[in-house]
């Protein structure tokens, strides 16, 4: 088991995030962050046989695990001293077949609040052919008046 990052509340640092893709889920699924900023969150993954389905595309999970990571990675940034974050929904649009050797991600926000952030994420490929865009909304918890 991977020693967490973080797990105390609040917002996380950009050296804090650029840390993420070397533990847990984001460095099995390969990710590599080419930006990171309160507005902008850059990766891309080399694509590698364990990605593909049976017809030889990347997996629709594959891409979603991409922006659900950098959404989160973007969320993180944004939260109050108490908080923390969550996904509360994803929605994916497939565009077309992801093939060839890298897909890049790039997420953007659509809403930062207090309560809930919105963030989309445009996959591409190494040609710059659009594969996907996913759109999730992150919760934002508190901490505080929990109870427990």
């Amino acid at each position: 088991m991977t020693t967490p990052i973080r797990t105390s509340p609040g917002a996380w640092t950009i050296d804090e995030i650029r840390m993420m893709p070397r533990h847990g889920f984001q460095r099995l699924l390969g990710l590599a962050l080419r930006n990171v900023a309160p507005d902008a969150i850059d990766a891309e993954i080399e694509i590698r046989p364990e990605h593909c389905n049976s017809v030889g595309a990347v997996h629709g999970g594959v891409l979603l695990s991409l922006a659900d990571s950098l959404g989160a990675m973007g969320a993180v940034q944004h939260l109050g001293p108490d908080q923390r974050t969550a996904t509360l929904e994803s929605k994916a649009n497939f565009v077309s077949a992801a093939r060839g050797s890298v897909l890049l991600g790039l997420c953007r926000p659509v809403h930062v609040g207090q309560r809930t952030s919105v963030w989309m994420t445009r996959i591409v490929d190494g040609d710059g052919r659009l594969v996907s865009i996913i759109t999730q909304t992150q919760i934002h918890l508190s901490d505080q008046g929990s109870g427990d």
